[in-house]
């Protein structure tokens, strides 16, 4: 900003000595500036060897270009009369220009260079932990995998923090709701690696345990890889990633195009319209066909969709009239057509935000009080292998439930990051539901060992607290469809 001020103020022959006083501050401003950012990019070039050089380069151009502002903008530099109280300041404003341009491309490539070891810093991290992760799978006693976890732990510590770090930097809300994911199963995910490590080496014959263990190890390996794609920009193979588009886009973008027929009738086709409206419709069959929907909503759901046909119908003819002839009389039917479509698109997404949210407040309500998982608990202990067979297939259909609930929520989300956040609370009901299981299965085979018990808890607790994140998720949605969120 202070240079944008030196570069457009104004060109008058004359000046003040107040004028010139402020300019040569703002000039003096920059130089300091420019002479602090400097010194922590060459404080990292000397860290780093391999981008020694570049930094080095790029911070001295810096440092010459702020010397130079402030050179061109230094009263005390400019000759001239005693008895003249009005002088003129940088007749060459190309010089100031010049300087400014240099400045700010050093600057950023200063910024560039340092963003690269950052990311660096964060795939090296990411190595040891994999690497240290690879010891701990293959360890044969207890003693070593008391050493090598402690290892684990402090790395998993250092990348936490060049991952949060990094998560606030960044500018993307949708990058940084994925970040927050991934980071949010690396940590849960340590506790688990713990306990189900140590109840595979009591327990070295159970294949439930190695079954639990391995899930973890898996889970882990993929937030990891995820944390460098987006840290990278980059997709495994090239491919590029293709989140499902949810109800409430489609909408969006679908009324947008409507509206825009009011500025111009020629820049979409009516076979666009058409698609867009098709593919809105066949998104809504999650509604209509899950078993969770209200016999009242999916009466309405297929009401609302069979209406939006009709409309659309009735604005495709309107709109074809008003590109051959452009009468005053066919112009005010077309809005009338725009905006009845409008509306009944709004009263769609109404009626499927109501059916997502309605059926998840009710599951929330439902199972808060955890039956289950207490019973899982109880019937362990009890080594009552039937009674675990029996619970496990209850949290089987609660595990259905909830994933269902997810992808319902994510149609109605509203905003990208709350659509990242239900694809996660999804993903982890997925995975944490069969890891219950097999930690409960190998409980009620060894009822009498602690580890087992307490690995047992620690799944639980990952469920119950997924559980009470859903609530907040319920009112975070809540809120930007009734505006209360920024959008």
């Amino acid at each position: 900003s202070q240079i944008t001020t030196l570069i457009n103020h104004k060109d008058k022959p004359k000046r003040s000595d107040k004028t010139l006083q402020a300019i040569q501050r703002v000039g003096q401003a920059v130089n300091l500036a420019v002479g602090r950012f400097v010194t922590v990019g060459e404080a990292i070039a000397n860290e780093n060897h391999e981008l020694k050089e570049e930094m080095s380069v790029a911070c001295i151009e810096a440092r010459r270009a702020g010397e130079t502002i402030a050179q061109l903008t230094d009263v005390a530099s400019l000759d001239h009369p005693e008895s003249d109280s009005h002088i003129t300041i940088f007749t060459d404003k190309t010089g100031v220009v010049k300087a400014a341009r240099l400045l700010l491309s050093s600057v950023t490539k200063v910024l560039v260079l340092a963003d690269r070891i950052v990311i660096k810093q964060i795939i090296t991290s990411r190595n040891k932990v994999l690497a240290t992760m690879e010891q701990l799978e293959k360890v044969g006693s207890f003693q070593e995998f008391v050493q090598i976890f402690s290892q684990f732990g402090n790395e998993m510590v250092e990348f936490a923090h060049l991952t949060g770090d990094r998560q606030n930097d960044l500018k993307d809300e949708k990058k940084k709701a994925r970040m927050a994911a991934s980071r949010a199963v690396l940590e849960k995910c340590t506790m688990m690696l713990l306990t189900a490590s140590k109840t595979c080496l009591r327990h070295p014959d159970c294949e439930s345990a190695r079954i639990n263990k391995d899930g973890v190890f898996h889970r882990m390996r993929l937030a990891l890889e995820q944390v460098i794609e987006i840290v990278t920009d980059s997709r495994p193979n090239g491919e590029n990633e293709m989140a499902p588009i949810s109800i409430y886009s489609g909408i969006k973008e679908f009324k947008n195009k409507v509206e825009g027929l009011r500025e111009n009738l020629y820049f979409l086709s009516k076979e666009n319209l058409s698609t867009m409206l098709e593919v809105i419709l066949e998104h809504t069959e999650d509604f209509t066909d899950s078993a969770y929907t209200s016999h009242e909503h999916r009466e309405h759901i297929l009401e609302l969709s069979k209406q939006a046909k009709m409309e659309l119908e009735q604005l495709v003819s309107v709109w074809m009239q008003a590109q051959n002839q452009k009468t005053k009389d066919l112009m005010e039917d077309l809005e009338v057509a725009i905006l009845k479509t409008c509306q009944c698109m709004n009263e769609l997404k109404r009626e499927v935000h109501s059916a997502a949210t309605s059926l998840a407040a009710d599951l929330l309500k439902y199972h808060t009080d955890h039956m289950v998982l207490k019973a899982l608990k109880i019937t362990g202990v009890e080594g009552n292998l039937e009674a675990v067979a029996e619970y496990t297939c209850k949290l089987s259909e609660q595990k259905e439930q909830l994933v269902e609930m997810c992808r319902l929520l994510r149609h109605v989300s509203g905003t990208e990051p709350l659509e990242i956040t239900c694809i996660h609370a999804e993903d982890t009901f997925q995975v944490t539901g069969p890891q219950i299981i097999s930690a409960a299965e190998t409980l009620a085979l060894h009822p009498s060992s602690k580890i087992a018990k307490e690995n047992l808890e620690v799944f639980c607790e990952a469920w119950e607290s997924q559980l009470s994140d859903m609530s907040m998720l319920l009112r975070e949605i809540n809120d930007v469809f009734e505006g209360r969120r920024g959008k």
